[in-house]
Order: C-alpha cells, then structure tokens, then sequence
C-alpha cells in the first residue's frame, strides 16, 4: 500500500511537472502579452546606378508581442562612380522600422517589416571630401524575411525587398537610379 501511495504521489508530480505552461496565465486574455527587444547588423545587396551594390547598417526595436517597433540605419559601402565622373556616390538612409513576425516561435517562420527613412546623396571625391551639400531623399523598404530561430537569443534571417528612394534632386540621377529590389541578410540577438 505504501509504495502504491507513492508511485501514485511520483506520477501525480510528473504530470503536474509536464503539465506546466512556461507561459503565464492572466485573467483577461490566456495569451500574455510579452514586452523585450532586440538589435543586431544587417545587409543588403542590389544594385546603384546599374552597379552593384553592397550596403550595411544595422538596427534594434521594441516587441510588443509578435509587432516590433524601433529604428533603423544603413549606408553604401563600396565605390561606385557617380554619374560618370572619378568621383564616388555616398548613399545612405535611416529612420523608423516596424514590423510582425508571424509564428514567430517556429523554428523557421516569417517575418513582414517596412523601413522608412530619410537620408542623402552625396557627390564624395575619391581622395576627400564632399564636392556638394548633398540630396536630401525619403526611402521605403518593404520587406518579406523568412527568419530562423539559431538560439533563444539569436534569428537569422534572409529576405527580399523593394527599396523606393523619392524626391532625388541629384544631378545626372534620377529615383529609378536608387530604386529596386534587394536581398537582405540579417542576424537580430535579444530576448525573443
């Protein structure tokens, strides 16, 4: 009798153990709503001006669930000749992020975000410095990334966008000239 009690005491403690949600329980609602963040580099890889171009930057927000919200900043980083002289395009841009990560605790799940940005070209002479004051612009960057849960703490993620630069005044260019679609290779550490 007594080792019948406690195989039925050990049994009641395993599945009381297995039967635990890491998630917490709340009155309004049976899913919580978590508040972390997270930041960390990422890259692009199109093209400029029918060149190719590499650009990297990097960026962090605040997820309030599965909808993140936060800011965003990315630069050229190789040498492209501006509209046919020795000189050299500087592009850059940065602003806000928002986005969703749908099923986000799946190993592999995807990941909707837009960026909205303001920067400016610039004419940059190979050897110095800048040869005008510059192009103020506006970009929107939608963005489809399919991410990949490495760790607890870490996502990787591949993706495509569609880069839109509006109001370019530079000279020799014009918006279809910094427009066009992107891949995107991003590595995001916090607390998923």
């Amino acid at each position: 009798m007594k080792k019948t009690f406690i195989l039925i005491v050990l049994g009641f403690c395993v599945f009381l153990t297995n039967a635990q949600d890491d998630e917490i329980q709340t009155l309004f609602g049976d899913r919580p709503f978590r508040i972390s963040g997270f930041g960390g580099p990422f890259m692009t890889f199109s093209t400029l001006d029918g060149e190719f171009a590499h650009m990297m930057g990097g960026g962090g927000g605040v997820l309030l669930g599965d909808f993140f919200f936060g800011g965003y900043g990315l630069g050229l980083t190789n040498n492209i000749p501006y509209a046919g002289t020795d000189d050299e395009i500087s592009f850059g841009h940065g602003g806000l992020w928002l986005g969703y990560n749908y099923m986000s605790k799946k190993l592999v799940h995807p990941s909707f975000h837009v960026q909205v940005g303001w920067g400016e070209i610039r004419q940059r002479e190979r050897y110095g410095g800048y040869t005008d004051d510059g192009d103020n612009i506006m970009v929107i960057t939608p963005t489809l990334e399919v991410e990949m849960n490495i760790t607890r703490y870490f996502r990787l993620g591949l993706g495509g966008t569609y880069r839109s630069v509006m109001f370019v005044d530079a000279e020799g260019y014009s918006e279809k000239d910094f427009s066009g679609p992107e891949v995107l290779l991003s590595f995001k550490f916090g607390w998923f």
